[in-house]
């Protein structure tokens, strides 16, 4: 049913465009730097910027990038699957699963050999754990902005998309600031993680729905007497 969809046939046309649009955003920023050991010029910019910020509060860079560390994303993670299956959305749990793992994985075996670029002689671009934890809350986004009414999915996607590059410009920032990566390594992984999420997102959509969910209305029912018809109540009939 299409209210079991991740992406509803309304937002497939403007994710796909998202999702290309970042694909490209990806190879924009890396090949540039690819097969490369050094900031740059923009990169050093930008590291130079935020490290004058910080350098009137000491010690908070490190807490900033809590949000990175894998126990708090997998935390997270647990988090999103729990609430989706006591809502009974399947799909929701699996994107919430599949989604960061690809992310992850795609990004650590495929994409940083590709680049091969390196920052104190690890590969750097695109960062696995800025990647990480953009996937994480591009899936709330999504699932945010699909289950919102017709009406409302604009605005929710805004909102939630808002609060989520917050939460990813402070970490990401503290990265950086702690000598972790380039700056153009988070941004590049934040591409990445808003289309790989939205492919997988359409991969999921293609899996069979099972029958309890096809028999399952949009306001909970099941399809049963019961269900169809409010004069029914199991096996008598009763006054409205």
């Amino acid at each position: 049913m299409e209210r079991d969809r991740l992406l509803p046939r309304p937002l497939r046309g403007p994710a796909a465009a998202v999702a290309a649009v970042c694909f490209a955003a990806v190879l924009a920023l890396g090949l540039p730097v690819a097969g490369q050991a050094d900031a740059g010029a923009a990169d050093a910019a930008v590291t130079g910027a935020v490290d004058r910020v910080f350098a009137g509060v000491p010690g908070v860079l490190e807490p900033l990038s809590y949000s990175t560390a894998p126990a708090a994303m997998v935390g997270l993670m647990v988090v999103l699957v729990v609430i989706a299956l006591r809502l009974r959305r399947p799909r929701v749990a699996l994107l919430a699963v599949a989604g960061p793992v690809f992310t992850a994985a795609v990004n650590t075996w495929v994409l940083k050999p590709l680049f091969d670029r390196t920052h104190d002689d690890y590969l750097a671009y695109p960062s696995g754990h800025t990647g990480t934890l953009v996937s994480i809350l591009a899936v709330i986004t999504l699932v945010g902005a699909g289950s919102a009414p017709a009406g409302a999915r604009l605005r929710t996607a805004l909102l939630s998309g808002v609060a989520g590059l917050v939460l990813t410009a402070v970490a990401a920032a503290a990265i950086v600031g702690l000598a972790y990566h380039y700056p153009s390594d988070t941004v590049g992984a934040l591409f990445w993680a808003v289309g790989a999420v939205i492919v997988v997102a359409a991969g999921i959509d293609r899996l069979p729905v099972s029958a309890r969910s096809a028999a399952r209305r949009p306001d909970g029912s099941t399809g049963s007497v019961a269900g169809r018809h409010p004069k029914w109540r199991g096996d008598h009939r009763v006054a409205p």
